[in-house]
């Protein structure tokens, strides 16, 4: 019954544990300046972090003598590592990369035990330079900064990052965490990993990235990281899966924070008009020649369907036909029949010879 109240106890002060509290408990014996030193530098209580630059001349000393004191308290707060408080903090951190799969990004793991508040966050970025059994990963290119357990294996983390890449470039597209789980276990039957692990398997590396619509993909890819406006407006086109019109196409960079400066629509229109991967298929409306949209006037669209069709459609197959890669008025399409296409009596229309 003890050992049970024990465990509720522990659970309890695990969930209302506050890391900014936890450390200015474990380094209340320290010297105010210290305490202050490393307040600062790590932004723990305050709006922001200071610079060694800044705290070297808030106290009159070297950038030098404040990493000297900085080094100072991280061996003195590890030596406290049976403080209850130390154990505590050490054992939310760790139960957090557990539920993660054994690795989390940085900015993943502060915020997840931080919820968002700075403070909070300071202090835990402060504890993580402190934990002998939390290691620091990083490959540049590769592995992004993360944080691990001691027996997560790399070498089985690169493996499964491998192959997810294999599977992105052979279907050419992005896809959700779902549909790409889905396809690893089609692959590979002794794949084990949850699929809430596997997505943080995804997060720390740096060839693999999540594009704004939460779809994985290669890093470089355009639908992934888009760089111009082009780029830009054909991820926004890819997930409508439908034309836009271009003030719209501008509005949505914007919506989906592809931008960090307003999106001016006429912009996005002079950039369209002069690639040959969008085409005009109205009046402002663009459209990706991907999709089977090509370019020329409703003429020439209607000479090619009739061409293609050996010139045995009438007036509702071809209107059908047209409207499928044009966004214009049936009428348009109407008068350009009459103005310069034949029709036999039974209302099939031909090239004029």
């Amino acid at each position: 019954m003890e050992t049970l109240k024990s465990k509720e106890n522990q659970q309890t002060e695990l969930e209302t544990l506050m890391f900014s509290s936890a450390l200015k408990q474990i380094v209340e014996d320290f010297s105010p300046r210290a305490q202050e030193i490393i307040f600062s530098r790590w932004g723990v209580f305050n709006s922001h972090s200071l610079t060694l630059e800044e705290i070297g001349k808030k106290y009159h000393i070297t950038r030098e003598r404040v990493r000297q004191v900085i080094r100072e308290v991280l061996k003195k707060v590890r030596e406290k590592k049976t403080q209850r408080a130390f154990s505590l903090v050490q054992e939310k951190v760790v139960l957090a990369l557990v539920s993660n799969g054994g690795i989390m990004g940085e900015k993943k793991l502060l915020f997840a035990l931080g919820k968002g508040q700075k403070s909070e966050e300071a202090a835990v970025s402060f504890f993580l330079e402190c934990f002998e059994n939390i290691l620091q990963n990083e490959v540049k290119g590769e592995l992004a900064f993360s944080f691990s357990l001691p027996d997560f294996d790399i070498e089985n983390w690169r493996a499964i990052k491998n192959a997810a890449i294999e599977i992105l470039k052979t279907q050419k597209k992005p896809l959700s965490v779902e549909e790409l789980f889905k396809l690893m276990k089609a692959k590979d039957d002794k794949f084990d990993l949850s699929k809430e692990a596997f997505a943080q398997y995804l997060e720390v590396s740096e060839e693999i990235m999540q594009n704004t619509f939460g779809k994985w993909g290669i890093a470089k890819w355009k639908e992934i990281s888009p760089k111009g406006t082009r780029e830009k407006a054909y991820l926004v086109l890819k997930e409508a899966a439908k034309p836009l019109h271009f003030r719209d196409i501008a509005k949505k960079i914007d919506q989906y924070h592809l931008n960090k400066k307003k999106t001016h629509a006429q912009t996005v229109h002079n950039e369209l008009i002069k690639d040959k991967n969008f085409v005009l298929v109205g009046r402002g409306i663009y459209a990706l020649v991907e999709w089977g949209y090509k370019s020329g006037t409703v003429k020439d669209v209607i000479e090619e369907i009739l061409k293609k069709n050996d010139a045995s459609l009438n007036r509702e197959e071809i209107l059908a036909k047209v409207l499928e890669i044009r966004h214009v008025k049936k009428s348009t399409i109407v008068i350009n029949l009459n103005n310069y296409f034949a029709k036999t009596k039974s209302g099939i229309y031909s090239i004029k010879k």
